[in-house]
């Protein structure tokens, strides 16, 4: 790109104008004339007056920016006020203007365009001081400049300055919109302008920028060279601005180190908590053993003392079968003496010759059968009057029950009137008091056999009454079931629905006594797997996943858990047990086997790859769990809430508040009862008054059946109590006996006997027989009373027995309240199971081994509370102050106190480890596999490869320097110039370092740079690297990294001068030329730092456009028209050069363009001057200008040989 036009208004004292540039331009005229200020104004274009990289009128060599020393320098305002040597053309504020039209060369692909800038400033005055002062600055880079560009008519129409204020408008009007681009920063302006000069569509990289514009500044004055190194360095080679990608590694790293610092903190608490678990548990076990083995000790002494106890019983029952097998031995004995007292008496009777005393005996006999059969029948009265009483009395209390509406909608047939009207009628004759069968018996009544049979008519009545009131119950009656048998039918219906409520009841209280201590009653499946899972591979740590979700919005609580339905029972577990533990699942037997096990790993890859609608349920839901949100984001993230049924229909799966779902393309209900919600805690919480409220009807339900149970039960107890009755019978056996008995005493009475003598000797025999048999007799009896005396003793020893008894079953019945304390505080305790065991244990156990394993658990536990004591301290010492653990350690002994604490604190512990584990530190894992992998990319890729590449750019561009170099020859030595480096030692091992990881496979493998395998100088290096991106002072840090990466520091940079026949000179030692010699190196190296900065081996499209101020001052004619013709016919720049006109004239046929300034004087005063700068703009005809000058060089020439000639002539005459 060419500088085609310039134009300016109201700029330092020249003239609103237009200037056409050609190929070769020259700023001509006296000093002070204002070719500078031309110049710079070119320069403001290039360089937007950004700080640092424009320094106005650079000719001076002492000049700066800055102002240094005192010194006034010219300024952007000044120049727009028109400032000459302290006074000021502007006094007003004032608008200015400077365009710069540019045009591609041939070959160049980019489009013609304008780049102005505009100015406001105003003139600042405090006592003597005045200042110019700027008030406004805008930008314009103008488009599309193929048909119509910027002119001076545009910016000056008639004859006035157009405003800032109407200056962007007026651009639209004339441009279009689209080709007018405004910036406000000079950094964004510089961005484009150096952008459009490339031919971009937009702007380029800020540091690309910057380096181009200060390259066009530092061109302008020749300035010695104080270091080749860093001139190569710093203008040849361009600076790659790698401080965002340290400070980004270094932010990465630092954040890697600090989140392994986390992680490894948070690391060290899980190890602590899982200590802590372990302790808590079996400090928990260990005191569920110990009241289990005391309880098992407690139950061993009971079964000692009730074995005494029997074994005494059993004793006692031996002893009575001696007592009894001596009192029949005494019965045999007696009866004998009997039988011969009474062949004795026969004897006796034969002896006296009484035949009839046989007849008496007999009738005697047959009497004593009578009185018998009449005492049978005495006990046979008593107890039918007593059955008779108790059915009575039972019949009074069903007439009452009968009549109660209980127990007629129990049993229908009951409310019938008969049955009530039978019992009244029965009640009424009072048949209980019909007969007083105590005084029949107790007096000799019966020997009235006119009474008695008046006694029987009387009662037979009530007797036929009662009896039937008896068939009413036990008599089946229009073929229906006895009414006994419907009663009793009725009562077990009832003792079955009871019990079944009991349960029903039971079960409720544990899930109440669950959810009050924040706890979820499983399905017995999933607590039946939870366990096997536990028992048989506990490093799966089995959960539950309803524990670990919650559901935020409570308007779609039971919705969402309706839809989940089983699933929210799903187990997790660690993925590297998931396959063992589905296993275990399967074995277990029946309907136990029923339970699901999470892909966790699955679900993670297939959650990694959805994205969440906005609607998705899981935006409404939380998760301590890392698996349990893998899970549901898997499973149902694509499960939407909608509004309404009406959207619901074309919704694949979703569901609204109110239950209704879709899903397989049908659409369901899905609601849930708020007793079975169990995400999250205050799910927990209304699930909790859900099971409240159940558990209170089941209990009234409970009672109600209770109260008809009894009812039914003391119903079916007074009919138990009828008994059919026959005491009529007896009675009339009892008046048979009577008159038999009147009969056999008649007959007594009517026998003759008469003394007969006979058989002395067998009476004799027989007398002795009798003796002895009573003897016999009496050493039995004593043997008896010896039985009865051991018998007494024993009897008195079960007191004892039974008193110990009682008291070690007292002792069981506290150990078992105990555990049932255990249970209530400590509700997974499987309480049925370990009381069976330590039933059957007690059987077998021995004692004193119990009682030293009763001393072992006991300082078990003590261990384990300690060891307990010191996680939970150290974890406090070491969390984060909402992780820490409330805990007070016993002081005193070990009780259920102590025990209910540690649940509790269990319960804590788990829930931190939880979240630590599967969640804050699985996600910490997470990122720092993603940090570590993001800063592998960024080390590697963004640095490392920047670096790398850089430092083989860098090569290449001095390459290609010396390329263009090698066949340009300058001045009369034929002087060629060319660049070269060598390797700094320092940064030649991080070199060696970047090449090594960028050749490095394993880091395209997916290692990181923490992982791959370096050669050992190279692994110092990273460390060293490493270090330095750690180092607390970031400053210092960045500033050696920012060295370490600057690849320009890696090689030391050397131009040579090389002069045929002669050695290479360096220019950084040379210093015997003249002032010609030593500038003519520093247009060329610095022409190489502009086609570097110009990005001249990128694209088709740059700035060709230099401007030297103060030119070739202390270079000869032919070594500067050299040094021009590089620049122009070599390079291709467009040359806008300025030198005084005295000095310009060899120069001359080399110009396309000439500008002529010359200052006078101003026929009328101008602010506050009285001069004026005047320019000639000129068109060269080159031709002309070379054909005049050679002529003139030739007359010239030919002078000089004529006066030399007449010199020698002058001198031969002498």
């Amino acid at each position: 790109m060419f500088l085609k036009k310039l134009i300016m208004v109201n700029w330092g004292n020249l003239p609103n104008n237009e200037f056409e540039f050609g190929p070769v331009n020259l700023f001509s005229g006296g000093n002070g004339s204002g070719k500078t200020t031309a110049a710079d104004m070119i320069q403001t274009i290039m360089t937007a007056a950004h700080e640092n990289l424009f320094q106005y009128n650079p000719g001076q060599d002492e000049t700066t920016q800055k102002g240094r020393g005192g010194k006034k320098v010219r300024t952007l305002a000044s120049y727009i006020l028109g400032c000459d040597d302290g006074s000021y053309a502007r006094l007003n504020p004032s608008d200015g203007y400077m365009a710069a039209v540019f045009h591609p060369t041939q070959g160049e692909s980019g489009d013609p365009f304008t780049a102005l800038i505009g100015v406001r400033a105003w003139l600042e005055t405090a006592g003597k001081n005045r200042l110019a002062r700027q008030e406004e600055l805008v930008f314009y880079i103008l488009t599309q400049q193929q048909n119509r560009s910027l002119s001076l008519a545009d910016l000056q129409p008639a004859d006035s300055v157009l405003t800032l204020d109407n200056l962007h408008s007026t651009l639209i009007q004339f441009f279009g919109k689209t080709s007018v681009e405004k910036y406000d920063t000079k950094r964004a302006y510089l961005r484009r302008l150096y952008g459009v000069l490339r031919g971009k569509k937009d702007a380029v990289t800020e540091i690309e920028a910057m380096n181009a514009a200060k390259a066009f500044s530092r061109f302008m004055a020749y300035k010695p060279v104080q270091s080749i190194n860093r001139f190569v360095a710093d203008e040849i080679l361009e600076k790659k601005d790698l401080g965002e990608a340290i400070r980004s590694i270094s932010g990465q790293l630092k954040t890697i180190h600090g989140m392994e610092s986390d992680a490894s903190r948070i690391q060290e608490s899980v190890d602590i908590l899982d200590s802590a678990i372990n302790s808590s548990q079996s400090y928990i076990e260990g005191w569920r053993d110990l009241q289990v083995s005391r309880y098992t000790v407690a139950k061993h002494e009971y079964l000692v003392r009730q074995k005494d106890y029997l074994k005494a019983k059993d004793k006692e029952s031996h002893f009575r079968s001696q007592l009894t097998e001596l009192e029949q031995k005494i019965d045999v004995n007696g009866q004998r003496v009997e039988q011969l007292h009474e062949q004795r008496v026969a004897l006796e009777a034969q002896r006296m010759g009484i035949e009839a005393l046989q007849q008496k005996d007999e009738l005697e006999k047959q009497r004593d059968i009578q009185n018998k059969k009449v005492t049978q029948i005495g006990v046979n009265l008593l107890r039918e009057s007593q059955t008779l009483e108790q059915g009575v009395v039972a019949t009074r209390q069903i007439t009452k029950l009968i009549q109660s509406a209980e127990i007629q909608s129990e049993i229908d047939s009951l409310s019938e009137l008969s049955m009530l009207g039978t019992a009244k009628k029965l009640l009424a004759l009072e048949p209980d008091k019909a007969l007083d069968v105590q005084s029949l018996v107790g007096s000799d009544i019966l020997n009235d056999i006119q009474g008695l049979e008046i006694q029987l008519d009387t009662f037979r009545h009530a007797e036929k009454m009662y009896n039937q009131w008896h068939s009413l119950w036990f008599e089946s009656h229009q073929g229906l079931k006895p009414l006994n048998t419907q009663v009793a039918n009725q009562l077990d219906r009832l003792e079955l629905a009871y019990e079944q409520s009991a349960k029903e009841r039971q079960l409720k209280e544990r899930i109440v006594e669950k959810l009050e201590k924040q706890k979820v009653a499983y399905p017995e499946h999933v607590e039946k797997a939870l366990a096997a899972i536990e028992n048989l591979c506990p490093k799966a740590d089995p959960r539950v996943l309803c524990d670990h979700v919650e559901v935020t919005d409570p308007k779609w609580q039971s919705a969402i858990e309706g839809y989940l339905g089983g699933a929210r029972f799903s187990i997790l577990v660690d993925e590297d047990y998931e396959a063992e533990a589905i296993r275990i699942v399967r074995g277990l037997p029946g309907r136990f086997n029923r339970a699901r096990i999470i892909q966790g790993k699955k679900a993670e890859q297939d959650a990694s790859r959805s994205s969440l609608d906005k609607d998705s349920i899981c935006q409404v839901m939380q998760f301590t769990h890392s698996t349990a949100k893998h899970f549901i984001i898997a499973s149902y993230g694509n499960v939407l809430r909608v509004k309404d049924e009406q959207e619901l229909r074309f919704t694949r799966r979703g569901l609204t508040a109110d239950c209704i779902a879709s899903g397989n393309y049908a659409m369901f209900r899905c609601d849930i009862s708020e007793s079975d919600l169990v995400f999250g805690a205050e799910a927990r919480q209304r699930a909790l008054l859900g099971h409240k409220d159940e558990l209170d009807k089941i209990t009234i339900q409970w009672n109600q059946l209770n109260q008809r149970m009894l009812k039914v039960n003391q119903l079916n107890e007074q009919v138990i109590k009828l008994a059919k009755v026959e005491l009529t019978e007896q009675l009339s056996e009892a008046l048979t006996c009577r008159r038999e008995l009147q009969k056999i005493e008649n007959l007594i009475a009517q026998i003759d006997l008469s003394d007969h003598q006979e058989l002395e000797d067998k009476l004799l025999q027989l007398a002795n027989e009798e003796m002895e048999r009573q003897q016999e007799g009496k050493m039995l009896i004593e043997e008896s009373g010896k039985f009865k005396n051991k018998l007494e003793t024993l009897t008195k020893s079960f007191t004892k027995l039974s008193d110990e008894q009682e008291k070690t079953l007292e002792q069981v019945d506290t150990c078992e309240d105990e555990l049932q304390k255990l249970l209530a505080i400590w509700p997974d305790f499987d309480i049925d199971t370990h009381l069976n065991q330590a039933d059957i244990d007690a059987k077998s156990l021995q004692l004193a081994t119990a009682q030293t394993a009763l001393h072992e658990q006991e300082n078990g536990l003590y261990r384990f509370e300690r060891q307990l004591d010191d996680a939970v301290k150290t974890h406090n010492q070491i969390c984060k102050p909402g992780d820490s653990l409330v805990y007070e350690s016993f002081s005193s002994e070990l009780d259920l106190v102590l025990f209910g604490k540690i649940v509790k604190l269990q319960q804590q512990i788990d829930n931190i480890f939880n979240r630590l584990k599967n969640n804050i530190l699985l996600e910490k894992h997470q990122q720092l596999i993603q940090l570590k992998e993001s800063f592998n990319h960024t080390f590697v890729s963004n640095l490392c490869h920047s670096i790398h590449q850089a430092i083989n750019d860098g090569k290449r561009q001095i390459d290609l320097l010396n390329k263009e170099l090698q066949n340009h020859r300058f001045g009369d030595d034929r002087e060629s110039f060319r660049f070269d480096y060598e390797w700094v030692p320092e940064f030649r091992e991080y070199a060696r370092f970047f090449d090594e990881v960028i050749k490095n496979p394993e880091l395209n493998d997916g290692q990181t740079l923490f992982e791959a395998k370096l050669k050992k100088n190279s692994i110092e290096v990273r460390d060293r690297l490493m270090n330095m991106l750690l180092e607390e002072d970031s400053d210092k840090a960045l500033r050696e990294l920012s060295r370490i990466a600057d690849y320009r520091n890696y090689r030391q940079y050397e131009i040579y001068k090389e002069v045929e026949g002669k050695p290479p000179i360096a220019l950084s030692e040379y210093g015997t030329g003249s002032g010609g010699q030593l500038e003519t190196p520093a247009y060329i190296i610095r022409a190489a730092a502009i086609t570097s900065a110009f990005r001249f081996a990128e694209g088709r499209c740059h700035l060709r456009t230099v401007l030297v101020d103060e030119a070739f001052s202390k270079m000869d004619e032919t070594r500067s028209r050299e040094v021009i013709n590089y620049l122009t016919e070599s390079l291709g720049l467009q040359l806008v050069f300025i030198m005084p006109t005295s000095k310009c004239g060899p120069f001359m046929d080399l110009i396309s363009n000439e500008f002529v300034f010359a200052k006078c004087p101003s026929p009328e005063k101008r602010g506050e001057l009285y001069t004026r700068v005047l320019v000639d703009r000129k068109v060269c005809n080159q031709e002309k200008i070379k054909s005049l000058w050679a002529n003139h060089k030739r007359t010239v020439h030919r002078q000089a040989e004529l006066d030399f000639l007449s010199e020698l002539s002058a001198e031969e005459v002498e």
